[in-house]
């Protein structure tokens, strides 16, 4: 029974951690990353307008 728990545990793990930018609450806030790229590239060359930052929404940051 504690054998097929762990296996049935690694499975349900494996299957969430597959795709990190789905867009869930514990997932890779890609959006967020891309935004704070292009703010800088165009901060850096000088470039306007630049976009505000992304702000979390209840407490999450896509």
């Amino acid at each position: 029974m504690l054998i097929s728990w762990v296996f049935h545990s690694i499975e349900k793990i494996g299957a969430h951690s597959e795709n990190p930018f789905q867009g869930g609450s514990d997932d890779t806030p890609i959006s967020s990353i891309a935004r704070n790229i292009e703010i800088d590239l165009k901060e850096m060359f000088q470039e306007a307008p630049v976009p505000l930052l992304m702000q979390p929404k209840n407490s999450i940051v896509m």
